[in-house]
């Protein structure tokens, strides 16, 4: 993740970049705060899977 992200800072006109989680898929978010990402917020409810309401984390990385 780290190397996509310095990659695309590097050779696009991008100031932020920006990843979604579900909540419970900590694994993600782990994966994501390697690489630099912060959490931004929880999202309440913001999406649907398997029939239930799960939150979810927004997580960015900003120049």
């Amino acid at each position: 993740m780290q190397a996509v992200a310095a990659y695309v800072l590097a050779n696009f006109d991008v100031c932020r970049l920006y990843a979604v989680v579900f909540e419970p898929n900590a694994a993600s978010a782990r994966v994501l705060e390697k690489a630099g990402f912060a959490l931004e917020a929880t999202m309440r409810k913001s999406v649907v899977k398997d029939g239930q309401m799960l939150d979810s984390r927004l997580y960015a990385l900003v120049v």
